[in-house]
Order: structure tokens, then C-alpha cells, then sequence
């Protein structure tokens, strides 16, 4: 898996994923249906080091960094989507990350590790915040 010239598929990843897959499948699926974002694969060094970016015309709406057992969520907001994410309606785990990310001063970097659907729920949220999605009928 650390091979360059043999990129990982979904099924190695949902593999070292584990018992987070499904929620992993779930986000990926979201993401596919509501966001014309180009997942980008990038493979690090290390085993395992892998990160998918959803990026679109240069700018990054999220990255997935597949880990042992589950799966950690980058999500930057940038300072105005930090004022408007203040009033989002976030489970306790999100909002304790958003609140205690360090505020720099062009926004914050939440590095959230998804523990349930109430996890990729509030998610779903701050993504919202950053960019509507192009479906508005389902969360």
C-alpha cells in the first residue's frame, strides 16, 4: 500500500478503516451527491498516508485522511465561516473541537475524528457553512 505506482482502492482503505467503514462509506456518498468536488488521492510516504482532497477550481472543501480504525476529517473555515459556524447546530464532540481549534487570523483548522453519525452529521453542518451543496432536499 505504500507502492506509488499502485494507488489504494476503496477497499484497502475500508479495510485499514475498519469498524468506522460504514461511516466513512456515508460521508464519501454525501459528498459524491451534494458537492461537485473532484476527490484527489495523495499518497504520503508512510503505510498508510493517504489523503483524499474534494477540491474544486483550487479551493479544498474537505480532506479524508484514512487511519487504523478510523478516519480523521480536515475541515478549515475560513474567518467569516467561522463567525457564521458560531450558530451552527453542532453535536457536543464537534463543538468542542470548533471551540477549542486555535483561531488564526485568516480562520481555524478542525481535525475531526468521527466517532458516529451524529459526528458526520455536525460534519455535514460545517461543511454547509462553507459551501452549499448542490442538493438542498436531504441533509
Amino acid at each position: 500500500m505504500k507502492n506509488k505506482i499502485t494507488k489504494p482502492i476503496e477497499k484497502m482503505m475500508l479495510t485499514v478503516i475498519g469498524t468506522k467503514a460504514a461511516l466513512w462509506s456515508e460521508f464519501r456518498t454525501y459528498l459524491a451527491t451534494h458537492y461537485d468536488h473532484e476527490p484527489n488521492l495523495s499518497i504520503g510516504k508512510k503505510e498508510h498516508d493517504w489523503t483524499i482532497r474534494y477540491r474544486k477550481s483550487g479551493k479544498t472543501l474537505v480532506t479524508l485522511s484514512p487511519e487504523k480504525n478510523g478516519f480523521c476529517v480536515l475541515v478549515v473555515l475560513g474567518k467569516d465561516e467561522v463567525t457564521r459556524a458560531v450558530e451552527a447546530d453542532l453535536n457536543p464532540y464537534v463543538k468542542h473541537i470548533f471551540e477549542t481549534a486555535k483561531q488564526y487570523h485568516d480562520g481555524r483548522w478542525l481535525w475531526i475524528r468521527p466517532r458516529n453519525k451524529k459526528d458526520i452529521e455536525s460534519i455535514k453542518t460545517l461543511l454547509r457553512v462553507k459551501k452549499r451543496p448542490k442538493m438542498t432536499s436531504e441533509k
